[in-house]
């Protein structure tokens, strides 16, 4: 039969070592306080630096470094450097002109595959004309660059359908 003094242990809930012979590293003790005026205490190995901001673990709130006296340590925070954009990184790989120079060549790739290369002609907003889908109406189909044919829509698939039944015959 088990031992009586572990049958009311649950398993896991403590260790079954004792603290005899165990010798602590040694270590400091850190007051750190927010805003709210919450302290908190952090422990630190003993050779370690204390840094002058640390988070609490009740609120997460930022708390500041207190000395031995009970006042706060200077801190001056680090300087953010303003987060980058896209576009930021873009320049810094790129003039304008580049940028405007691709632009123009993708503008004119998508015109070419819509069917609208002169650009004279419409506005610059002005899209690709648009289709009501009714069946009268008889799209174009636009091929792309690599020879192959684009999404089409039910009333294509279905007017190709009908002209390959055509040739069959």
């Amino acid at each position: 039969m088990a031992d009586r003094s572990l049958r009311g242990m649950r398993l896991g809930a403590q260790s079954l070592q004792s603290d005899e012979g165990v010798v602590l590293v040694d270590h400091q003790l850190r007051t750190y306080q927010t805003e709210k005026g919450e302290r908190f205490i952090v422990t630190f190995a003993a050779d370690a630096e204390a840094p002058e901001v640390w988070e609490s673990p009740k609120t997460g709130d930022e708390g500041r470094l207190l000395d031995a006296d009970g006042d706060e340590v200077p801190y001056t925070p680090p300087e953010q450097k303003p987060q980058r954009t896209h576009w930021d990184m873009l320049l810094e790989r790129r003039t304008k002109e580049d940028l405007e120079e691709v632009l123009q060549v993708r503008l004119d790739y998508l015109r070419e595959r819509r069917g609208t290369k002169k650009r004279e002609q419409r506005e610059p907003t002005a899209g690709a004309p648009q289709t009501t889908g009714r069946s009268g109406e008889t799209p174009t189909r636009v091929i792309d660059i690599e020879g192959r044919p684009q999404a089409q829509t039910r009333a294509e698939k279905e007017a190709e359908a009908k002209a390959a039944k055509k040739k069959k015959k």
